[in-house]
């Protein structure tokens, strides 16, 4: 990793952060689902209740009966959209939010992440 690439994790990082302490609203150490839903919001994504429930299914743990994530996992999901986005925006030459993919650049991408 080069040294601007270092500091460009290091400012996602800060950035990473500094967000889920806000949006840690009770501040129990870990989000809920609404908690979440605002931070990613914050960041420019509009999921649906479905993406929601995917990221929940994949980052949370089940606390008092209802599905947290702690910081570590919500660092993994950032790195995760992000690249996600990148991919997907690398595809969609229009900006329109719709990309087109056969299915080995889809392999390509989900497993190169």
């Amino acid at each position: 990793m080069s040294f601007p690439e270092f500091q460009e994790l290091l400012g996602c990082l800060f950035h990473w952060r500094n967000a889920f302490f806000n949006y840690d609203t009770d501040r129990s150490g870990h989000i809920d689902a609404f908690e979440l839903n605002n931070v990613i919001a914050s960041f420019g994504f509009r999921l649906s209740q479905l993406g929601l429930q995917a990221l929940l299914q994949r980052y949370s743990k089940v606390i008092n009966g209802r599905p947290a994530v702690a910081f570590d996992d919500f660092v993994a999901c950032c790195v995760r959209l992000r690249a996600l986005t990148d991919a997907f925006r690398r595809r969609d030459p229009m900006q329109n939010g719709q990309a087109m993919f056969n299915y080995d650049e889809f392999i390509q991408v989900a497993m190169g992440l």
